[in-house]
């Protein structure tokens, strides 16, 4: 068993020893004997019956994320917004700049959003001009993100017309870097379901590949990304046949194109 998995189910809220052993598919012995090493190693804090997160690991949260490289998002997040066309069904992953995203659409009239995110649905929870959307499922507490078989029934159901993916690290020609399987399955599932897959990230995670999970893209896809790009990252995304970049000013204000037709 990995440990890893382990400490994300007990992040993401699955505490109970019968939960866990149900949730990752091994036996309630092998929990116990997991969580001991995890406590030993100061990550979890063993309860009656289960365990609790003992410090924050290298994961982020979404709001925590926000506030990184936030304008570069917002000019991303505001190009991305105007691809939108106003009869489109649009898919906004979880994450900080799928929020700014749809803090954008929030002024908009005719767009059916689908989110997994948290942030987008609290951002188009009061649009009257949005049809909203929310995908169901297990919320992934730290990235705001609904997870799992009740996520993936929904999603299995839709063809949106443009998917805006979020990502903590793109790799061209490997895909978009992911802290969980469960989040790189649902990712890939939203690409899969939608006509135009749009991966927004800024530039600081064009070439990352901090984590161990990948969601595998499915065909051509945009990446909308910030102009602070170094030459490595710009050549790749450039090079690769099945990638189309844009590139949008850190700061200022960006040139998104049309989006009424």
């Amino acid at each position: 068993m990995r440990h890893q998995q382990l400490l994300d189910a007990v992040t993401d809220g699955v505490q109970r020893v019968e939960d866990l052993a149900q949730a990752l598919g091994i036996s309630p012995s092998t929990v116990r004997r997991g969580l001991t090493e995890l406590e030993q190693a100061g990550k979890v804090v063993r309860t009656h019956g289960g365990a609790v997160p003992a410090i924050v690991g290298t994961e982020l949260s979404w709001t925590q994320k926000s506030l990184h490289n936030a304008q570069a998002k917002r000019q991303i997040a505001a190009y991305a917004a105007g691809l939108v066309r106003d009869d489109d069904v649009v898919l906004l992953d979880s994450g900080s700049t799928t929020t700014f995203i749809a803090e954008r659409l929030a002024a908009r009239s005719g767009p059916t959003v689908v989110t997994t995110g948290l942030g987008p649905m609290a951002a188009l929870h009061d649009a009257e001009g949005i049809e909203l959307i929310v995908v169901g499922g297990r919320v992934r507490r730290r990235r705001g993100s609904m997870v799992g078989d009740y996520a993936r029934g929904v999603l299995e159901r839709i063809t949106a017309d443009i998917a805006f993916i979020g990502a903590d690290g793109v790799v061209p020609g490997r895909g978009v870097n992911c802290p969980s399987p469960e989040l790189a399955a649902v990712k890939e599932l939203q690409m899969r379901s939608a006509r135009r897959t749009v991966i927004v990230a800024d530039s600081s995670k064009i070439g990352v590949d901090a984590h161990p999970h990948w969601a595998v893209v499915p065909g051509p896809v945009e990446v909308v990304t910030d102009d602070g790009l170094d030459g490595a990252a710009a050549r790749a995304l450039r090079g690769h046949p099945g990638c189309v970049p844009h590139l949008v000013p850190a700061a200022g204000v960006p040139n998104p194109p049309a989006s009424t037709d």
